[in-house]
């Protein structure tokens, strides 16, 4: 397992920390989640991210080669553009996520470390004659994740020129923080402006005490929040009020990309052609056929149903709960994502969960479950 750039600030700064596969550990939080949580909504929130790496794909096939692999259209993609995707298993279900980020003379796919290998691993098996060659830079690059109504202020005043043309989802530039190249997108899982930054693993530290520094300069005279590291708790409640599903959490193996809701049409091209596990997929959407769909829930009182937990209509299950939090930005009330049969998918179907050792009543909402 390798060393955490950040690891030792970290430490020192008193964070607990989650285990995050076999050999990965990422904070929990620094001590003052509500803080935390605070910062996503009213200020600038930084959190360190080694739990998402990186793929490097050059030559001049890369994106062709892509684009029969995975669910969306990497070909329409030009330099500073990017897509979402889904890679497939061969009977249509989704076995990881992926951003692509197209750069002039690169495209970079920005995914869970966890599933690294074995994208690799699918990737060089279906290599031929196509001029592609991958280079994994968990090793050479490292993330971090920049959120908030005050994060673009704060990121301006760090960097070499304007970032100001990040508006959409996976649009991407090139700038100088200190003496480190980052790559910088745009992706708002948290429901706030959020910029994901690529950068050199060497630098991490250096960049992080350059956002701290900039981030204590932009203190108001009110005394609101302004920047501050934040843990996976509190982005955890952001995203999941924001309506964001996850992989290994919301979305699995199980499921089929039609089944996850509004994410579907941000992971999937229906007019491309070939790619592995198309055919499911084509065959779901000419016909409108879908099991079950992702849907958000608001508990009624004041008791969490737990990830695992079933949903009921009565004595039949009909579902189960895949995320939940209590909500800050909704009153505090309990709230959660999950899987419902079709049937239950309309916004406002009642349904029964279980939490803390007995039934609640749960409405089916559509997501995200609260937005601005």
């Amino acid at each position: 397992m390798s060393i955490n750039p950040l690891q030792q600030m970290h430490d020192q700064a008193e964070a607990a920390f989650l285990p995050y596969g076999s050999d990965l550990q990422i904070v929990e939080s620094y001590g003052e989640v509500e803080a935390e949580y605070a910062a996503i909504r009213k200020g600038a929130a930084l959190m360190d991210a080694p739990h998402r790496s990186v793929v490097v794909l050059t030559g001049k096939d890369r994106l062709s080669f892509l684009h029969n692999k995975v669910t969306n259209d990497t070909l329409k993609l030009t330099a500073g553009q990017g897509c979402y995707a889904y890679l497939l298993n061969l009977k249509g279900r989704i076995t990881m996520d992926m951003n692509i980020l197209q750069a002039e003379d690169a495209t970079l796919v920005e995914l869970d470390a966890r599933l690294t290998p074995e994208f690799l691993r699918i990737m060089e098996k279906y290599i031929f004659t196509e001029d592609v060659r991958l280079l994994n830079a968990s090793q050479q690059l490292g993330r971090l994740s920049l959120m908030g109504p005050k994060a673009l202020a704060l990121l301006q005043a760090v960097v070499d020129a304007s970032i100001e043309s990040l508006q959409e989802p996976f649009q991407h530039v090139r700038r100088t923080i200190g003496r480190a190249t980052a790559t910088i997108f745009r992706q708002d899982l948290a429901g706030e402006e959020e910029y994901e930054l690529i950068v050199p693993r060497d630098q991490l530290v250096t960049i992080w005490q350059i956002l701290h520094a900039a981030g204590e300069g932009h203190d108001d005279p009110a005394g609101e929040i302004s920047m501050r590291p934040v843990g996976w708790s509190a982005f955890n409640t952001a995203r999941i009020e924001a309506g964001t599903p996850l992989y290994g959490i919301d979305i699995t193996d199980h499921y089929l990309p039609m089944e996850t809701g509004p994410w579907y049409a941000r992971a999937v091209s229906v007019t491309k052609g070939c790619y592995l596990g198309q055919e499911i997929v084509a065959r779901m959407h000419a016909h409108n056929t879908v099991a079950r769909l992702l849907v958000g829930l608001r508990i009624e009182g004041t008791k969490l149903p737990l990830a695992g937990t079933e949903i009921f209509d009565g004595a039949q299950q009909v579902g189960i709960v895949t995320s939940s939090c209590m909500s800050p930005m909704l009153g505090d009330v309990p709230i959660a994502m999950g899987y419902v049969k079709k049937a239950y998918s309309a916004a406002g179907k009642t349904v029964d969960v279980l939490a803390e050792g007995s039934r609640a009543k749960a409405v089916v909402s559509e997501l995200p479950l609260w937005k601005k």
